[in-house]
């Protein structure tokens, strides 16, 4: 009970902390597409997308396995740390090729970039392992404070480059500098509150964590390349000015995914400790973690399925990325129910079953933007790979619980799903029966009647509310479990 109340405490914390972030991070992208223009944007987005491709050099997994790990055996954070630290050094150089190799085949304007976007990938890398200190912890306060200081750092540093007119290298540079600012703050921190800091070579324990990585990594590569493959396929079928567009809109879902990747990063140790205790125990927690994702899913999609348009208008994005938004509106449901595939079969040492669903949604992605860009005509490329991202969801959907199901044994899906269901139907007939009025007031009545409805279908349940309200009210010590207190947090 007490890991439960803590893990529903920090996925608060946590989420709080990213929506206010998101929130301004979303300000930063207003002014970027502003800025620079679809084609712009275009490169913009390619270039951080190769970025992203070369940092699974730079981590092979280690910092997932330090989470698990470290959730697990607290005692041994500071020498995993070290190891991990020490490991990463050559893995670096390794992403640098990899990023200067992928820059040099996109071509111009891309090469100027490439010192700009390795200072990003270096230090995001870093500060994803230092951060997931705070996670093995249970601390999440200190990665809330740190997401909200990138989040200000960005805003800040994108408005000055803005006011400037700077080029895409600045861009860069500013969301690196943001990514900095995490790693000495985690690095004060954990000198402070945990243990020192040290570089420790250990090519043995090393060889052992990559081990245990390397599944991990090769899911995460399989992801990352799926959700970023068809920015690469779009731009060389239709150029930089059609991935402005998609991206804009995409950039919506992408920035939603932060919700269901928060939830399940705090629910994670959780899930890791409780697999250890039996099967019966992790299926309740699990299907509750799924339950929830779905809960906050449905109102946003129904959100932008139905005023995707409207909403696009009000902040000021591309006209044609309206279309492409309303479309990947479907896509969000399964996208946030489908992260808690990954990460459950993870927290079940079953990494070769997330390969597997990665490498699976990646070959269904790449063959239907093969397939679709050039059945559309062609200044609506954007508008296939829309559809695209849509039907890879429902698929890993489909193979995702199948294999969940094999691990964990048969979960409940039906029942929980109905009052969501349900819920989401009543809110989609308010914001039809509204249309033509403002989103600014339409959407919250919506969502009110989704919520009202959802607890008049029993969709929480009298234990789960208890449960929250008392882990919103405790504090962190009495969140701890009792044979904790008192513990030497070092």
């Amino acid at each position: 009970m007490a890991l439960a109340r803590r893990t529903i405490r920090n996925t608060a914390i946590l989420v709080s902390a990213r929506v206010g972030a998101r929130l301004l991070v979303f300000v930063v992208f207003l002014i970027q597409q502003r800025q620079l223009g679809a084609t712009g944007y275009g490169e913009f987005a390619t270039i951080t997308v190769l970025s992203n491709l070369s940092s699974i050099s730079a981590d092979l997994g280690l910092q997932i396995v330090y989470l698990r790990e470290g959730s697990r055996h607290r005692d041994q954070l500071e020498r995993l740390l070290a190891t991990v630290l020490a490991a990463k050094l050559p893995l670096v150089a390794l992403s640098l090729a990899a990023l200067a190799l992928m820059v040099e085949i996109g071509g111009a304007p891309l090469p100027q970039l490439l010192w700009p976007a390795f200072l990003l990938l270096l230090a995001t890398s870093f500060a994803n392992v230092l951060r997931s200190t705070f996670y093995a912890t249970g601390e999440i306060r200190y990665e809330a404070i740190a997401t909200g200081a990138e989040a200000v750092i960005l805003l800040g540093g994108t408005a000055l480059v803005a006011a400037r007119g700077l080029g895409l290298s600045a861009y860069l540079l500013v969301y690196a500098a943001s990514y900095l600012f995490t790693c000495g703050f985690a690095a004060i921190v954990i000198r402070r509150r945990y243990f020192p800091i040290r570089l420790r070579p250990d090519p043995a324990a090393a060889r052992r964590l990559l081990r245990l990585g390397l599944p991990f990594a090769l899911a995460f590569a399989l992801n990352t390349i799926y959700f970023k493959i068809d920015v690469l396929i779009l731009d060389g079928l239709r150029g930089y000015h059609q991935v402005g567009i998609y991206q804009a809109a995409y950039k919506f879902l992408e920035g939603l995914s932060f919700i269901p990747q928060t939830i399940m990063n705090a629910i994670f140790p959780a899930l890791a400790i409780v697999h250890l205790e039996g099967r019966g125990r992790l299926r309740a927690l699990y299907t509750s973690a799924y339950r929830l994702l779905a809960t906050i899913a449905m109102p946003l999609a129904v959100a932008f399925g139905l005023d995707g348009a409207a909403i696009l208008h009000v902040v000021g994005v591309y006209a044609q990325s309206a279309t492409a938004a309303r479309v990947l509106a479907l896509a969000l449901l399964f996208l946030f129910v489908n992260n808690s595939f990954i990460f459950g079969l993870g927290a079940m040492d079953r990494q070769l079953a997330s390969v597997w669903l990665a490498g699976f949604s990646i070959v269904v992605n790449v063959v239907c933007n093969l397939v679709l860009i050039p059945l559309f005509p062609h200044a609506q490329g954007y508008l296939a790979s829309s559809w695209a991202t849509v039907i890879t969801e429902v698929a890993l959907l489909a193979a995702g619980y199948l294999m969940v199901r094999r691990h964990l044994g048969s979960l409940p899906w039906l029942r929980p799903s109905w009052p969501i269901a349900g819920a989401g139907v009543v809110m989609a007939a308010v914001v039809v029966e509204l249309g033509g009025q403002s989103v600014l007031w339409v959407l919250p009545l919506g969502a009110v009647a989704y919520g009202l409805v959802l607890l008049g279908l029993g969709g929480v349940s009298r234990q789960e509310w208890r449960l929250a309200r008392s882990s919103l009210r405790g504090g962190a010590e009495a969140a701890e479990p009792a044979s904790s207190r008192g513990r030497s947090t070092r």
